[in-house]
């Protein structure tokens, strides 16, 4: 049994409100770890990982992006807004770390980001230089610009022919369709996710995972992409933030190649603590994979080691 506390509290602003959920070690804590969770799935699946956290000394915060979570209507599911749908979400995350920071004045904070979190973290500590003490990118990517610019471009097609609300078939295959064919033959859609079957089946079965995402959050979220892939933009980050890139070497979003490249983009704007970790044949989600334990270990070693040195 762990000993610690599992919180859910509000964030305010004006007459909006972010349910955050913490868990708080019962001694004194080293850190505070804010997890931003990915696409088509929502905060409460990592409660697992929150509770390795606590074990090692950590608060943990989590909250729900916009068009996720259980506080979703049904009908806004995979869907930002209407209109400024990123920096909405990014203004999010930082009422949420505001908060964690306030209420644990003194601690260092480190953002953990996965998947399309993974790139919300990268724009808001490019908006936010000094807000982080360490960033951790999970099944994260540099992928080509030409191909954000077409999908961009695609996205924008389908939001004014069907609406921005549009959940498009076309883009949902354009970014997914290909991710199971080296996993032929494929047992669901979604074993690219894991090694681990009973681990797909309990997304497959979740009715908050998997939804289709809306023309207007392709357009959106491609556009962070753009925003973050650009060397002025990363060399707003302090170059001795460190960063961890890591993942499995069979991750479809990106994998071996595309951690390179995001290690090696970031090394070329000057950052000197960049540590890239590849666990060999783990696909998607390593926190819920067959070697979850080797990877949540080696995740919370190298986030003691990053806040010792702050």
């Amino acid at each position: 049994m762990i000993d610690s506390t599992h919180t859910v509290h509000s964030a305010i602003d004006g007459d909006e409100s972010i349910l955050i959920d913490t868990w708080t070690p019962a001694q004194d804590p080293q850190g505070v770890v804010q997890i931003l969770h990915g696409m088509s799935e929502h905060a409460a699946r990592y409660e697992r990982f929150a509770e390795d956290c606590v074990e090692k000394g950590f608060v943990v915060v989590a909250h729900n992006h916009r068009g996720h979570g259980e506080t979703c209507p049904a009908e806004d599911l995979g869907h930002f807004a209407d209109d400024q749908g990123w920096q909405k979400v990014l203004d999010d995350v930082s009422r949420v770390n505001t908060t964690a920071r306030q209420q644990h004045a003194g601690l260092p904070l480190i953002l953990y980001g996965h998947s399309m979190g993974s790139y919300i973290a990268q724009a808001f500590v490019i908006q936010n230089p000094n807000a982080v003490d360490a960033l951790v990118l999970s099944g994260s990517t540099a992928a080509p610009r030409l191909q954000l610019y077409l999908g961009r471009l695609a996205a924008s097609f389908e939001a004014w022919r069907h609406g921005k609300q549009f959940r498009s078939p076309t883009l949902n295959q354009q970014a997914f369709g290909a991710f199971n064919k080296r996993f032929a033959p494929s047992r669901t859609d979604f074993d690219w996710l894991s090694r681990d079957e009973a681990e797909v089946d309990l997304y497959v079965a979740d009715p908050l995972c998997g939804a289709i995402s809306s023309a207007q959050l392709w357009h959106d979220l491609l556009g962070g992409l753009i925003t973050i892939g650009k060397k002025k933009s990363l060399r707003k980050v302090p170059a001795t933030l460190p960063v961890l890139i890591t993942g499995g070497s069979e991750d479809p979003v990106g994998g071996r190649h595309g951690m390179q490249k995001l290690a090696a983009l970031w090394a070329a704007t000057g950052h000197n603590a960049v540590t890239l970790q590849i666990f060999e044949d783990g696909r998607h989600e390593m926190l819920n994979e067959t070697n979850r334990e080797e990877f949540t270990a080696f995740v919370l070693q190298w986030m003691g080691a990053a806040i010792s040195r702050t």
